[in-house]
Parts: structure tokens; C-alpha cells; sequence
């Protein structure tokens, strides 16, 4: 991942969180606009992690008062956290076609931009309309723009157990599908 100038059209992610002060009353604790991050060897495509939290159920009046949210994610094995939850968004630039991959995650995500394919192993493509909504549940899937145009998806990523079918557990992947 890489820090560069924002490449995608669609204006940058502005992030307020809000917290309380030692009297328990409301404050904003940020309110900021994050660098753009980039993941893929294209560097076009761009994430921002808007939010992390360490555990479910989240210790909001620690985490957010101490500065504890990770602001980026270094690797694949950052993209969930197995515990806590990751609210982030992805830009998908026109063309664009993520690897295949399966996260032991529920992923909520909502289309604010564009539209987007959602492949699954098994061949089938839906195609998501900005405020089309999808349910992630641990499957193997890729994305797709295959318009002319960005799009924007943001996910909300909570740690899951793995999917179990029929005694096997369907772990963790990025790349090709895996083969049956």
C-alpha cells in the first residue's frame, strides 16, 4: 500500500467521531480528512479505514477518547480484524478487477457510488446499484467495475468464525478461488 495523490474523481472521505469530555458531555473527538491509501499493484484503487475497533462489544468510552483506531491497514491480514469491527470505504477505478479473496468476516456493505459486479466463485455476477446493499457472509467473491465510471462501496467488516460445510472449514484466501 502506498500513500499518493488521490487518483479517483469522488471527493476524499471527511471523518467526524464524536466522544464525551470528563464532565460526559457530547465533543467531537476528530474530525479530519484522511489521506487516501492505496492497495493493488495498479496503486489506483483507493481505501480509507474510517474506523477500528479491538472488540465486540467495542469500549467506546477507552477507544475513542485514546486515540486507539488504527488509520490504515498494512497488509491482507489487517483487512479484518477477528475480534473487533473495520468501517472502511474502497474507489474501484473504472476497469478494475480485485482478486478473488474470502475473509472470515459478516461484511455489510452499501454502494455510495457508481456501480459495482459482485462475482462469485461459482460464476455469478450481480451487478450493484449506488444504495444496493449486500450482506457478505464469507463467500468467495471479487469485484468488478466494469463501467466507465468510479465507484465507491463502503463496508462495515465484524470478525467472524470460519464457514463450516460439511466438516470442512472454508479458511481464508486472496488469489484464485481456491479448486474444490
Amino acid at each position: 500500500m502506498s500513500e499518493t495523490k488521490n487518483a479517483s474523481p469522488i471527493p476524499i472521505v471527511r471523518r467526524v467521531i464524536t466522544g464525551h469530555n470528563a464532565e460526559g458531555k457530547s465533543i467531537v473527538v476528530r474530525d479530519d480528512v484522511q489521506s487516501p491509501k492505496y492497495w493493488g499493484t495498479d496503486s489506483v484503487n483507493t481505501i480509507y479505514d474510517i474506523c477500528r475497533t479491538e472488540h465486540v462489544p467495542a469500549s467506546i468510552d477507552s477507544e475513542i477518547t485514546t486515540g486507539t483506531f488504527v488509520d490504515e491497514i498494512a497488509s491482507h491480514a489487517d483487512h479484518v480484524n477477528p475480534t473487533g469491527t473495520v468501517f472502511r470505504s474502497f474507489e474501484f477505478a473504472p476497469g478494475t478487477v480485485t482478486p478473488f479473496h474470502r475473509t472470515e468476516s459478516l461484511d455489510y456493505a452499501v454502494v455510495g457510488k457508481g456501480s459495482i459486479v459482485l462475482q462469485l466463485d461459482d460464476g455469478k455476477k450481480v451487478t450493484l446499484n449506488e444504495g444496493d446493499v449486500v450482506c457478505q457472509r464469507g463467500t468467495s467473491h471479487c469485484w468488478r467495475n466494469e463501467s466507465s465510471e468510479w465507484s465507491r462501496i463502503y463496508f462495515v467488516l465484524l470478525g467472524a468464525k470460519p464457514v463450516v460445510i460439511n466438516g470442512k472449514e472454508l479458511k481464508e484466501h486472496w488469489g484464485a478461488p481456491p479448486s474444490s
